[in-house]
């Protein structure tokens, strides 16, 4: 449900006009049980009571029609959950931005979701409950499309007009902002989506350095059955002077009643580290889930995820190793 409110700022002195925004959000609330361990030694276990899914979000958003096609909307995005603390853009998931649409497509400025985040979300059935770290550390970290996993602070995006009912063509730059473009990301997204049916494409580049160029590929598919929804990912990250890593994830959700169960499996031939060097162990990754609606706007979680071949960290990986994670969630939205 959304709330309206009166903004502060007075948009004109000769007509005391005031703009009207818009107030949505979440709050989220849970455990989160960790256990990581590390071939040969004892494992290491870890509970926290926190959002770590970026779900406790406040977002401001306006929306005003400026007449001869064009449209204006802004929103700005305050995580107050994601570490316990408050959480400054950049470090989020949730975007804050300007933009404009009109004949000529689309533009947007800002703190943007990553095309590779968006293609991952829609192919995932776990979506953003848990990270699928054994696809996600080989298409956003180490350097494969910069530091930040899930969303690029200075970014812009161009959306071209609909040129074929259902499918969405886009452009985005996230500008690194240091001499020689070092650290800028470029990425280009295809969507289609016809009835119960969508698939997509993302395919990013990464400038880690002046003469070095990381790249990043994601295909993502789902159909919707109706008594089951079917999602694919497969994903190839290219990472300069390193092996490529090839990594394929495949799940489905099945609603039953007020309750969905979720199972996704994903493996990969290697994994990108946080130092940008390639490791050839093999990974795993499981994830089973159930949600239940308690009403419209209000939902509870158990989640367990597994990694094996690695400990989880960015700088180590080990032949043999465990990751886990338990998590139970309520999830309110306003």
């Amino acid at each position: 449900m959304k709330k309206t409110l009166v903004a502060l700022a007075v948009l004109s002195s000769v007509t005391g006009a005031m703009a009207e925004a818009t107030i949505t959000g979440s709050v989220q609330a849970g455990s989160n049980q960790m256990s990581t361990t590390t071939s040969g030694s004892s494992a290491v276990n870890t509970l926290t009571f926190e959002d770590s899914n970026g779900n406790t979000v406040f977002n401001i958003g306006d929306t005003e029609d400026l007449g001869g096609g064009l449209m204006f909307k802004g929103n700005i995005a305050v995580e107050t959950g994601l570490f316990s603390t408050t959480v400054s853009q950049g470090n989020g998931v949730n975007e804050t931005y300007a933009s404009l649409t009109g004949g000529f497509g689309g533009i947007k400025v800002g703190a943007l979701q990553t095309p590779q985040f968006l293609a991952i979300a829609s192919g995932d059935a776990a979506g953003l409950l848990i990270s699928n770290l054994v696809y996600v550390n080989n298409t956003h970290q180490g350097g494969t499309t910069g530091t930040n996993v899930l969303l690029q602070t200075k970014s812009i995006q161009y959306t071209t007009p609909t040129f074929v009912d259902g499918l969405s063509l886009k452009y985005q730059l996230g500008a690194g902002g240091n001499a020689g473009n070092v650290s800028d990301a470029n990425h280009f997204a295809g969507d289609y989506k016809t009835g119960a049916f969508a698939a997509g494409i993302a395919y990013s580049t990464y400038k880690f350095a002046a003469s070095t160029t990381d790249k990043a590929t994601t295909y993502y598919a789902n159909y919707d059955l109706g008594a089951v929804k079917l999602l694919a990912l497969w994903g190839k990250a290219e990472t300069s002077g390193s092996s490529d890593v090839n990594t394929t994830s495949i799940g489905f959700s099945v609603p039953m009643g007020a309750a969905t169960f979720m199972y996704n499996h994903s493996s990969s031939d290697g994994r990108v580290s946080g130092a940008r060097s390639v490791s050839t162990v093999d990974q795993a990754g499981d994830f089973i889930g159930v949600s239940y609606a308690l009403s419209k706007r209000t939902t509870a979680y158990a989640a367990y995820y597994k990694e094996t071949g690695s400990n989880a960290a960015a700088s180590s990986v080990a032949t043999g190793s465990t990751w886990n994670t338990t998590r139970f969630i309520v999830i309110h939205s306003f």
